[in-house]
């Protein structure tokens, strides 16, 4: 294979940036070198006054294949990753129909294998009765739990949770909400509006912040009494965070999502059920919570949550539209712009993004700039400033919450395995993308 070098960059890794070259080789980093340096190579490109970082990990996405192909496939969303700087994606198992067997597991990578454009790996699903299954799958990111109704209807007991944490051989991800609080929120707050439109910001009455921090507090005591690995994804809430810190001991991790780092429920008004997602967006304080957890070191990755619905989806009135929104592309963008605007630190966001991921779930060769790691990276223009537009994306569903919002530090090059698949707006390579390994 070809050599390539990335001439005259700064390199990002988890304790800062300094001055180096990068050369790629067979799909791997095979050193970096001090500026100055004659290094030969079949292809140099000049990377003066850009950022070269480890590609993302999104280790929280949901593809929607199979069964829901017409919101996102593999192609579309692939394309949206590394048009992001995301070189790799942990897919959610909540299919139609859902993964819940290695057999699942096998035709969804049928499914998959030479169409993506970036890396991947798998979650299998609980339905509380698959934990064989579960304990069978092999190469997988870990098991994921929905404690409370969300898009796929795979909701489970505390009884089957229970059995799961004493049973179970793999890290279980869980979306903690209490359902019981949900059930009797929904009951509340919907007599309200008595044959009313309902106004959508009654999402976060309805799934408080109380709901999720309930939820978080059970699933982490049964982390503590099994010693278990549970990672709790998209916290939302200040309560939610201070749960865990009870529990860091007993080694609970956490993500949070860009959507919990930027809107609020002042956005409703303008973005409507746009903005609906589980757990919802929460007001300014817990924001502010949010950004000062990741600081503080209380927050161990930064996941998505990508989960496209079309805009005729949503649009349709509150009890009808579904929960989610898309946010590969735009991951990167705002964690840029908050180094800009001097809120974040390069150093933390190669943390939170790409080296936490891979240590968190055990990804080999991923995350970081080394001599022998695979060559995921991406190269960032940190002086660029765009703006997010519906009709410049590469999902599917063709809409961003944060249309019209201007973010200042944007990719520029990603190259999976070595190989360039997007340039300059564009995705120029080929489908790339393979499976990543587990350790374990």
């Amino acid at each position: 294979m070809a050599t390539i070098l990335l001439k005259d960059g700064q390199v990002g890794c988890g304790l800062g940036v300094y001055d180096a070259d990068v050369l790629i080789e067979d799909n791997k980093i095979v050193n970096t070198f001090d500026w100055g340096k004659e290094i030969k190579a079949d292809k140099v490109i000049d990377c003066k006054g850009k950022l070269i970082l480890p590609g993302l990990i999104d280790a929280h996405v949901h593809m929607r294949e199979p069964g829901q192909s017409y919101k996102e496939d593999w192609e579309t969303g692939s394309k949206a990753a590394v048009a992001g700087g995301i070189t790799t994606v942990f897919d959610m198992p909540n299919n139609q129909p859902p993964i819940l067997t290695v057999k699942d597991l096998d035709a969804k990578r049928a499914l998959i294998a030479d169409r993506s454009y970036c890396n991947y790996g798998l979650f299998i699903g609980f339905n509380g009765k698959n934990i064989s299954e579960i304990n069978k799958a092999k190469n997988i990111a870990g098991v994921k739990v929905y404690a409370a109704t969300s898009t796929g209807n795979m909701i489970v007991g505390g009884g089957d949770i229970e059995k799961l944490f004493k049973k179970c051989n793999k890290t279980i991800v869980v979306h903690a909400e209490d359902e019981v609080s949900i059930a009797e929120n929904t009951e509340t707050y919907l007599a309200e509006f008595d044959g009313r439109e309902i106004d959508p910001s009654i999402h976060s009455k309805i799934r408080s912040p109380e709901c999720a921090a309930k939820a978080v507090k059970f699933v982490c005591e049964l982390a503590k009494k099994s010693g278990h690995k549970l990672h709790v994804a998209h916290v939302s809430s200040d309560q939610e965070i201070a749960v865990i810190l009870e529990y860091r001991d007993s080694g609970v991790t956490c993500e949070v999502s860009p959507h919990h780092l930027l809107l609020s429920e002042d956005d409703y008004g303008q973005l409507n059920n746009f903005i609906k997602v589980n757990p919802p967006v929460r007001s300014r304080t817990n924001v502010f919570g949010m950004w000062k957890a990741l600081k503080f070191g209380e927050i161990d990755i930064v996941a998505t949550d990508h989960a496209p619905h079309t805009f005729v989806e949503k649009q349709q009135g509150y009890m009808q539209a579904p929960s989610g929104m898309p946010e590969l592309e735009t991951l990167l963008p705002i964690m840029l712009n908050a180094v800009n605007s001097e809120g974040l630190e390069v150093k933390e966001l190669v943390k939170l993004c790409c080296e936490g991921p891979a240590k968190l779930f055990g990804v080999k060769g991923k995350g970081q700039i080394e001599v022998g790691f695979d060559a995921d990276i991406v190269v960032v223009d940190m002086d660029m400033e765009r703006e997010v537009k519906n009709e410049e994306l590469f999902t599917k569903c063709g809409w961003s919450p944060y249309h019209g919002s201007v973010f200042k530090g944007w990719p520029i090059m990603t190259f999976v395995g070595g190989e360039l698949v997007f340039k300059g707006g564009k995705v120029v390579g080929k489908k790339v993308g393979k499976e990543v390994e587990f350790e374990g």
